[in-house]
Parts: C-alpha cells; sequence; structure tokens
C-alpha cells in the first residue's frame, strides 16, 4: 500500500539509523510565527483553512528553504544566506494582501 506523502504524520524520517526529523525548515518557522502574529493583531482576516492554507503556502513559495539542525539556528544567522525577518515579514503580510484581494472561497 502506497504511503500518503502529503501527511507528516506517515513519514519515516530515519537513515542509517539516524532520525532526521528534528531538521527544520527556519523559513517556514518564521512565515508560522509572523502569520500567528498577524492574526493576533488582524481580526479581519479570514481564518478558513483555505486562506490560512493559502496565506501559508504563497509566503513559502516565495522563500527559498533553509533546512537547518535547531543547534545551528545561529550559524544560519551569520551565514550570507539568512533572509531577514523584515524580509520574511513583507513576503507574508504581501501574501495575505493577495488572499485578501482575491480569497479562494
Amino acid at each position: 500500500m502506497e504511503k500518503n506523502v502529503l501527511t507528516r504524520d506517515d513519514v519515516d524520517y530515519e537513515v542509517a539509523n539516524q532520525s532526521l526529523g528534528h531538521i527544520i525548515n527556519y523559513n517556514e518557522y518564521l512565515v508560522l510565527e509572523i502569520m500567528r502574529e498577524c492574526y493576533k493583531k488582524d481580526t479581519s482576516l479570514c481564518t478558513c483553512s483555505l486562506c490560512t492554507e493559502d496565506i501559508y503556502a504563497l509566503a513559502l513559495n516565495k522563500l527559498p528553504s533553509r533546512y537547518i539542525q535547531p543547534t545551528n539556528i545561529e550559524l544560519y544567522k551569520n551565514h550570507n544566506t539568512f533572509i531577514s525577518i523584515g524580509e520574511v515579514r513583507g513576503i507574508v503580510l504581501s501574501a495575505i494582501k493577495t488572499v485578501k484581494e482575491k480569497p479562494s472561497h
């Protein structure tokens, strides 16, 4: 039986007896944090699953993935590929504006 790869619960993150499930996309983490802030501040945002997922997906699609070990966050922040929280915030706000102007529902 084929696994549904669209759910993280079914993904086996073990390779060579090492669990890789703790590796995170740091930009994904930042998008989540900024979205939470935006939803707290702006109660006019639609909270349906389609709008929330569209904002998340649009923002992530504008950002490169930056997979890191949680212990290397400071190393990444000093790397030349680091994208500032201000840049990420701008991308999230742009995604919010897009979804507000043209929601999927």
